[in-house]
């Protein structure tokens, strides 16, 4: 366009799907209506609109005279099929902080190894030396395993602490 805007066309399937961007500003508040912050990856990211960019038209009403409340009551209004009319990087706003940097030692993750894991690491050395197998809860006998472990006689395995 020649006075430098640029038209934007956000289409989406139905509302549950958001448009992506906040939009500040408004006469009651003293600034224009911008956009603060766009998702690169959401609709309105995908269709071109920027960080900073002046709201001039929300479909074919302007909203350079409107109060924030207007300005969005007529986003709603618009439905799935909103045209904007932008000025690009119009309003200065403040750039997304740079990512943390990673720390040295690859994450906050921990090598966690279960017990079990662990015991079987420790005895498979020792079993694979004799030719035998690692130790197994089914080498003891009945009475000497855990309360946890043992079955009523219905077969069903007991609840810790059930009677």
């Amino acid at each position: 366009m020649a006075d430098g805007s640029i038209d934007v066309q956000l289409r989406r399937f139905d509302t549950s799907q958001p448009w992506g961007f906040k939009m500040q500003g408004g006469v009651d508040t003293g600034f224009p209506i911008h956009v603060a912050q766009v998702n690169p990856k959401s609709i309105s990211g995908q269709a071109g609109l920027q960080n900073g960019d002046v709201i001039i038209s929300i479909g074919r009403m302007d909203v350079t005279g409107s109060t924030h409340q207007q300005a969005r009551d007529e986003m709603i209004r618009s439905g799935n099929d909103v045209d904007l009319t932008v000025r690009r990087k119009g309003v200065p706003v403040k750039a997304a902080p740079p990512p943390e940097p990673e720390p040295e030692d690859g994450g906050a993750y921990r090598d966690v190894q279960p017990k079990t894991y662990q015991v079987l690491q420790k005895e498979l050395p020792q079993a694979a030396a004799t030719g035998g197998r690692p130790a197994s809860i089914f080498d003891k006998k009945k009475q000497a395993r855990s309360e946890y472990t043992k079955t009523d006689k219905s077969g069903y395995m007991k609840a810790y602490g059930q009677s």
